[in-house]
């Protein structure tokens, strides 16, 4: 176990992991990368947003899934919908704003 975390800890936060899916979202309003490593197991992710990461719930939907993250000062909320492959991003709190973009599966 000790090996394990470890490792995990060698890896840079943009680098998914085994069991991890990658989408690799580029907004339209400035050109940001957002990157979300999904579960295996679909209920948790890892957000990195302006080079801020956190763990995010998953709700999924009839065509996309709603990833939430919750900080003590702000809640992020990004929406990311299969057909098209486009997201809409806003936070709320300590630092608000908005985005959208297009995304891409597996980086």
């Amino acid at each position: 176990m000790k090996n394990t975390i470890f490792l995990m800890a060698l890896l840079p936060a943009s680098t998914a992991l085994a069991d991890e899916t990658e989408f690799q979202c580029k907004s339209e309003t400035n050109g940001e990368v957002i990157q979300v490593f999904q579960d295996t197991d679909l209920s948790e992710a890892r957000l990195i947003v302006q080079n801020i990461e956190g763990m995010a719930s998953v709700a999924h939907g009839l065509d996309g899934v709603t990833f939430i993250h919750i900080k003590p000062d702000e809640v992020w909320t990004m929406v990311l919908h299969f057909p098209t492959m486009t997201y809409e991003l806003s936070t709320h709190g300590a630092k608000s704003f908005e985005d959208h973009g297009h995304c891409t599966k597996g980086g």
